[in-house]
């Protein structure tokens, strides 16, 4: 008779609420841990990206050359209406290396303006034709960042007649480079449509070979955080030197490097609105 009353204690207890509650509990770690597995897998086997733009191309043939033959999908930006902007830009496609035009924009500081800047004292008719100019003067560009350009970068207006004369352009993407934290073009070219990414890092904000490994081992942690990064250097002798040496290492971290074109495909991928438009 005892046996029978604990059975039926232990069959009460079955179905009391703590019961209930640890089952249930125990259902969902069932059902949730073959997603948590998958979703540790895949952030352990996913593919890393990164591009490398380099700025300020167009007004020394030998930097210009010694960039396109680093090894890897580098990617030229070059400035409109260099003496080696067309030079330049047959070679790179040459060596399978993408091209941008590296488009001067007004900045704070008012610096002497290079050649084809675009500024906040431009009609709309004034800005178009400047900017056909710039796009006419470096062939075989796919997209187009911006050169300076830490004033005109925060005018709404201004850079929704760049986004719309983009559009008119084939599939040109657009690389917001950062020049200040106001900047609202990335904004605005997701607003007209077109691709567009922002620069992550500078590699080197000034020359001092420390600062280029630091930025550059900055560049590598970003990519394992998040998947991509892009960065923007320039044609400088130490910074081309220590690409020439270090380039090596993102293939030895498992990452890819590629054009931005295919960059901002990959990032679509992630978060992106535009992930069926390019």
């Amino acid at each position: 008779m005892r046996a029978n009353k604990t059975r039926a204690f232990n069959n009460i207890d079955r179905y009391s609420p703590r019961c209930k509650q640890r089952g249930f509990v125990l259902l969902i770690v069932t059902l949730l841990s073959p997603a948590v597995l998958l979703l540790s897998s895949t952030r352990v086997n996913a593919e890393k990206f990164a591009s490398i733009i380099i700025d300020d191309l167009g007004n020394s043939y030998q930097h210009g050359y010694d960039i396109i033959k680093l090894p890897g999908a580098i990617t030229l930006a070059i400035l409109p209406r260099t003496n080696y902007a067309k030079d330049l830009a047959r070679l790179a496609i040459e060596n399978h290396k993408e091209v941008m035009l590296h488009l001067p924009m007004q900045s704070v500081e008012n610096q002497k303006p290079s050649p084809g800047t675009l500024d906040l004292h431009m009609t709309r008719k004034e800005f178009t034709r400047q900017l056909r100019l710039n796009l006419n003067s470096v062939p075989y560009v796919r997209g187009v960042n911006n050169h300076m350009g830490s004033l005109l970068t925060r005018h709404p207006g201004h850079m929704s007649w760049l986004m719309d004369e983009l559009s008119h352009h084939g599939r040109l993407y657009f690389v917001d480079s950062k020049t200040t934290g106001k900047s609202v073009a990335g904004r605005i070219a997701t607003e007209h449509q077109i691709p567009n990414l922002t620069r992550d890092i500078f590699l080197d904000p000034d020359y001092d070979e420390k600062t280029i490994k630091q930025q550059f081992d900055l560049f590598i942690k970003k990519i394992n955080q998040r998947g991509y990064a892009l960065a923007i250097a320039h044609p400088h002798p130490k910074t081309i030197k220590f690409l020439q040496t270090h380039l090596h290492k993102l293939t030895e971290q498992g990452i890819t490097l590629i054009p931005v074109s295919q960059l901002i495909q990959k990032a679509s991928s992630y978060h992106s609105p535009l992930s069926n438009q390019y």
